[in-house]
């Protein structure tokens, strides 16, 4: 969430019409146990909050092996004003499919200085997730709020990767419209998540996941995929 400082300081800043940027929450490469495969792929995203500009990246890391799927995420912000950082969070999680369903999560935030644990695990017809708050049992086809595919779209039921708050969303679209981000027009399709919170996201024709858009506080917070999605190459850490 946006603390209280960084809501004063966007009321009292001047409008202006800034473009979609890159203002995604950082990501600095995982490493996977046992070789890179050809089925392993880097989303880097970058993001612009719509006063501050670039404050971070975000990036997946989505390792397919038959039936099995490992996505690893990284997220560094760092929110400055008049040259100092007001607001700061880094984050790292881990999530485990199998067959299109979550089996387990774990995910640590740090949001400046204070770190919230997460983690949750499929038991039965159930996902049970133990967080700070105690225990919540969702039901076994929740989805994390992490859009790496058009499978996490298929939700009735969302988890909050921060806290592991779960509730209960209206996801609708699909249909193929034209974006422009950072000055470049293309044809996506865009979904609404509506819930607590909503959200946008935008994915290509394959599927990939181009860039989202979360509210805080009344703030459009825009994610956008820097460059297209590149093979993770365990030596090189490029393209192959």
């Amino acid at each position: 969430m946006i603390p209280a400082l960084l809501i004063h300081a966007l009321t009292m800043a001047r409008p202006k019409a800034l473009p979609v940027a890159a203002v995604i929450f950082a990501a600095t490469l995982c490493t996977f146990g046992g070789r890179a495969r050809a089925d392993t792929w880097i989303y880097k995203y970058a993001v612009e909050h719509p006063t501050f500009g670039h404050i971070g990246s975000y990036t997946n890391i989505v390792e397919r092996t038959g039936d099995r799927t490992h996505v690893e995420s990284q997220l560094h912000v760092a929110v400055r004003l008049l040259g100092f950082v007001i607001y700061r969070q880094d984050a790292t999680r881990s999530e485990d499919w199998l067959k299109g369903r979550l089996v387990s999560f774990h995910g640590v935030t740090t949001t400046d200085g204070k770190s919230l644990d997460v983690s949750g695990e499929a038991r039965g017809n159930t996902f049970v997730i133990t967080s700070p708050a105690g225990v919540t049992v969702a039901p076994a086809d929740v989805r994390p709020s992490n859009p790496w595919s058009a499978t996490v779209l298929k939700a009735n039921v969302m988890m909050s990767t921060k806290t592991g708050e779960v509730e209960n969303v209206r996801i609708t679209g699909g249909t193929e419209i034209a974006v422009t981000f950072d000055g470049r027009t293309r044809l996506l399709h865009q979904y609404l998540i509506d819930g607590r919170k909503r959200g946008l996201v935008w994915l290509d024709d394959r599927g990939a996941p181009i860039a989202f858009q979360v509210w805080e506080r009344g703030t459009p917070i825009d994610l956008v995929l820097v460059s297209p999605p590149m093979p993770y190459n365990e030596t090189a850490m490029a393209p192959r």
